[in-house]
């Protein structure tokens, strides 16, 4: 066999020629687990695992590897340990390679001396299904952990894996997951001349990300939106529109909302399943499609005789706050003109440091409002601990809080209670001695550094 054919495959399984058999198997079962599809999502994955299955596959002789053309030297040479003009040849890689390593092995060469020819080829089918096994023993080797380290605290090596990974839909502005994401469309007019352009931006949101989405489509409309006679009307309309909120189509909110249910109800979190189906129903009504009777089923199944829980609801109206931003760019336009035509010539100079000294603060709460203020997180310390309805241990549990998970506080303590709201929005009482001042991720990592996390 042409060494410089079989250095091909070594290479490809990263070992040098003449490596063991064990060691093919070594550097092959590696490979295959870091190339594997199901685990790797790179579009080469696929052909990698191909590859270097082929290459192992010729390296242990269960394939031969293809005919080489051009050179007859090459190609007329015997495999294995064929003889030839009366001597016997031998590999120059491979298990059966000569050296030290190989002296006392039995001779066994691609060809296969001794080999069975009648022995029957794997399908495809089953090389899939034997690697997919592989996969899996070797998943569920690396899920078991020390019963001695929590749940809660253990880390990904990859720390760049997707929050969404469990399936949970992000907002597309902040990033964030949240309990009642909508899916928002917006309006953007463009106009010159005698022309009207109207596109429409439609995103998955939460509620801050739609008032940052809303505020960027409304000035986009004000810069390119009022060059044209037909488009001026349309510019007013998209503005008024975006000022509101959006615009939430019913089919599209009802499939999301679903989609999260189910990332939630695959997460533990059951009660919080079946808040966002709530939320769903809200947008089918009475519709029967295919969609609202898997919405109504999943609430069906998650139903366990308690009151349905709502979570609070952020999707208000545009408040007097967000419609002075949204319509800024007209106040700027009659301000510049009353400075230049009208008797706002001394109020620029008389009345306007006056009106900032003394409003100020009113805009700087204003703002606070808007956007949130800053609150210290807390995190948990405990194994578990009850997040209920209200300060007793007579109230309903809502769920149960893990470990390191972050808090805020929403209001004064009672006793040994106090209110906070988790991130992603639910409120309820838990023990004031379980909370500690910090953030939970930070206080985790901490922990398992000191603990050696896997």
């Amino acid at each position: 066999m042409n060494t410089d054919q079989l250095g091909i495959y070594y290479r490809m399984l990263n070992i040098a020629p003449g490596a063991s058999a064990k060691e093919i198997k070594l550097a092959y079962r590696k490979l295959a687990f870091e190339f594997h599809p199901d685990r790797n999502t790179d579009p080469d994955s696929e052909d990698k695992f191909k590859d270097i299955t082929e290459a192992y596959e010729i390296l242990i002789g269960e394939r031969k590897p293809p005919k080489q053309t051009g050179s007859t030297s090459s190609a007329q040479k015997p495999a294995g340990g064929a003889k030839q003009n009366g001597t016997t040849t031998s590999n120059a890689y491979g298990p059966n390679a000569a050296g030290a390593q190989n002296a006392n092995r039995e001779k066994q060469g691609f060809a296969g001396a001794g080999r069975k020819q009648e022995k029957a080829r794997e399908t495809t089918e089953e090389k899939v299904a034997r690697a997919n096994q592989a996969y899996r023993e070797q998943q569920a080797k690396t899920n078991a952990r020390k019963s001695n380290i929590h749940p809660g605290a253990r880390r990904h090596k990859n720390k760049n894996t997707e929050s969404n990974a469990q399936g949970f839909i992000q907002c597309a502005i902040t990033g964030v997951v949240s309990a009642q994401p909508r899916q928002v469309q917006f309006k953007v007019v463009r106009g010159f001349l005698n022309s009207c352009n109207i596109e429409t931006i439609t995103a998955n949101l939460a509620p801050k990300g739609a008032k940052r989405m809303a505020l960027k489509a409304s000035f986009k409309t004000w810069l390119r939106g009022f060059w044209s006679w037909k488009s001026f009307l349309p510019a007013w309309k998209a503005i008024l529109g975006n000022m509101r909120g959006g615009t939430f189509p019913p089919e599209g909110n009802a499939k999301m909302l679903f989609t999260q249910a189910n990332a939630f109800e695959r997460t533990g979190n059951k009660p919080l399943a079946r808040a966002v189906l709530i939320q769903a129903l809200d947008f089918i009504g009475t519709n029967r499609s295919v969609l609202a009777e898997q919405v109504r089923a999943s609430q069906r199944r998650l139903d366990d005789g308690q009151p349905a829980r709502r979570v609070r609801d952020e999707w208000k109206r545009a408040g007097m706050m967000d419609a002075l931003m949204h319509l800024s760019p007209l106040f700027l336009i009659i301000f510049l003109g009353l400075i230049a035509f009208g008797p706002g010539q001394g109020f620029v100079t008389r009345d306007i440091p006056e009106l900032v000294a003394k409003q100020g603060s009113e805009i700087t709460r204003q703002v606070k409002d808007l956007i949130g203020e800053e609150r210290d997180p807390y995190y948990v310390d405990r194994e578990l601990l009850n997040l209920r309805d209200g300060p007793s241990v007579n109230d309903d549990i809502i769920r149960r809080l893990t470990r390191f998970e972050t808090v805020y506080v929403a209001g004064d303590s009672q006793g040994f209670w106090i209110e906070v709201e988790t991130s992603i929005g639910e409120t309820g009482f838990v023990n004031l001695d379980a909370l500690v001042p910090g953030n939970g991720a930070d206080a985790r990592d901490a922990w398992c550094a000191e603990n050696k996390c896997d």
